[in-house]
């Protein structure tokens, strides 16, 4: 039986350069997002619009733009047609916004499958590299925000960092795909559990994915205007996913898990008028997300960025509720309550499968 296994070539300086790479990307497209009002004096609901389109091209085509680059084996080459199509988005903003926001969409979804399927290489199965490279995304967020609401949004500064970075992964050397021998218990020798175990899996990931966006979308914190608790609950955001996958790897996948999304519920709920307890809280909350990744890419050897983009598909679908203001009821503490809950029920009835489906690769 044959699966993919990686050669890497400085691993560090891999994850390392595309870490960084991804908060820049997701600066630069949040700072064009934010800056429409001051470009623009467009109706807010036209805005509210582009906002929703931009989400669903940066997230939704990424399933698309991942089968794609697995089919061909580019995922470098995607990565740099992201920073190419970021650049033309910024040189555009100033004459047409909606153009802009619209090509970032898509370059943002380019870089994600992209790099994101990189990281996964790097992984060798394991949860701690996707978690290190999702999280800076927070990060840029955060920065990019601030630069567009402050109406100070820079094209060429943006352009001239985007230019050093696409220097740094031009000379980074992506890992290689290879094929080795090696034998899988489960895969190779029970056929009939691969079928049967699969779409459970995949289902129950993509579920706990959608669960956690949608929760993420509606709570509400009233303490977040103050900068430095932002700060602070962005920096746990950040944690709990850079974090998560390292912890995960060391003390089990069902350990962390499930024990920090449940944990996270009292925290949550309780005491989300407590900067502290909630900021504790939302970083238990996201030490799940690497775990659910790796799970998706590991079901699909040979197709990380099609894994990567479908778990972004999971991400828009639980968010797409929170755009619409009647849909604030899942923000209620009973809600918020239940869905976690689904959530982590759905991870331990889909690890438990994984565990059975592909034995020799989990922890």
């Amino acid at each position: 039986m044959t699966i993919l296994s990686f050669r890497k070539d400085n691993p560090t300086l891999n994850l390392g350069v595309y870490s960084l790479a991804h908060a820049i990307v997701d600066a630069t497209c949040a700072a064009l997002i934010f800056s429409i009002p001051f470009a623009r004096n467009a109706p807010i609901n036209d805005i509210v619009s582009l906002i929703i389109l931009y989400n669903i091209l940066a997230f939704g085509s990424q399933f698309i733009l991942g089968y794609a680059i697995d089919r061909f084996h580019v995922p470098k080459l995607a990565v740099m047609k992201s920073y190419l199509l970021l650049i033309i988005s910024v040189i555009m903003f100033n004459y047409s916004p909606a153009t802009a926001i619209i090509i970032a969409g898509i370059g943002n979804a380019l870089f994600h499958v992209g790099a994101g399927s990189i990281s996964l290489k790097l992984s060798q199965g394991k949860a701690a590299a996707p978690g290190v490279f999702v999280a800076p995304g927070a990060i840029g967020i955060l920065i990019g925000t601030a630069i567009g609401r402050s109406g100070i949004f820079m094209p060429w500064q943006f352009i001239s960092i985007i230019v050093i970075m696409g220097i740094l992964t031009m000379l980074v050397r992506s890992p290689e795909t290879i094929l080795v021998e090696r034998s899988v218990d489960g895969l190779e020798n029970n056929k009939s559990n691969t079928v049967r175990y699969f779409w459970l899996i995949l289902i129950l990931m993509m579920i706990a994915i959608s669960i956690r966006s949608l929760v993420g979308s509606v709570l509400a914190f009233p303490w977040k205007s103050d900068p430095a608790l932002l700060l602070i609950f962005t920096a746990s955001i950040f944690l709990g996913k850079a974090l998560g996958g390292i912890i995960a790897d060391r003390f089990g996948w069902m350990k962390i898990g499930l024990g920090s999304l449940l944990l996270s519920i009292p925290l949550l709920v309780f005491g989300s008028a407590d900067p502290y307890l909630a900021i504790i809280g939302i970083f238990l909350f996201n030490m799940t997300m690497p775990i659910t990744l790796v799970v998706v890419s590991n079901i699909l050897p040979g197709r990380q960025a099609f894994a990567f983009g479908l778990t972004c598909l999971a991400l828009i679908a639980g968010a797409m509720p929170s755009f619409y203001p009647s849909w604030s009821v899942f923000g209620s503490m009973w809600s918020v309550s239940i869905l976690t809950a689904i959530s982590a029920i759905a991870i331990y009835f889909g690890l438990h499968s994984y565990f059975k489906r592909m034995p020799a690769i989990v922890l």
